[in-house]
């Protein structure tokens, strides 16, 4: 069922009426520590991601594409934002990149680990630290900060 009121839930999440090039119709976003980017910036800032770890892994585009299954010339326009990155082949990447698709929403959109970009940055460093961790580090992590915060909180709370 509905929830009956749209609007109120827009204004207790925080989203604002904006404008995508890529959509007719008026959209509502959240904001982030720049105000609002556009898909197409999203995309921008995916493709450089993309291009700075396929170098820093010392890949070309050929051997990218291929572990891929994509042609050069196709993988390429995932590095121009030609093409849009879906979020299996968003996934499929990080898995030849050896990094986090954690990492790669945080360099789009920040705004969703935090109300700063210091607070979002250093969540992001503590995600990819847990990551790391051995698995009863972890464990025992958890236990540990559930003691600390009590009850979990629920998705119907709003968050970032």
């Amino acid at each position: 069922m509905a929830i009956k009121d749209v609007q109120k839930y827009i204004d207790e999440w925080g989203l604002v009426e904006t404008s995508d090039e890529e959509s007719e119709k008026p959209i509502y976003r959240k904001p982030g520590f720049e105000g609002i980017r556009s898909f197409g910036e999203m995309e921008q800032i995916f493709s450089q991601f993309i291009r700075e770890h396929r170098d820093a892994k010392r890949l070309n585009r050929a051997q990218v594409g291929m572990m891929v299954g994509l042609h050069e010339t196709i993988f390429a326009r995932y590095e121009r934002a030609f093409s849009k990155l879906q979020a299996t082949r968003l996934i499929h990447l990080c898995e030849i990149l050896g990094c986090s698709p954690v990492e790669m929403i945080h360099a789009a959109a920040p705004h969703f680990f935090g109300e700063s970009r210091k607070e979002a940055d250093d969540k992001l460093k503590l995600v990819l630290r847990i990551l790391d961790m051995p698995a009863s580090t972890a464990s025992g992590l958890l236990s540990m900060i559930e003691g600390l915060v009590g009850e979990d909180r629920t998705s119907e709370q709003p968050s970032r």
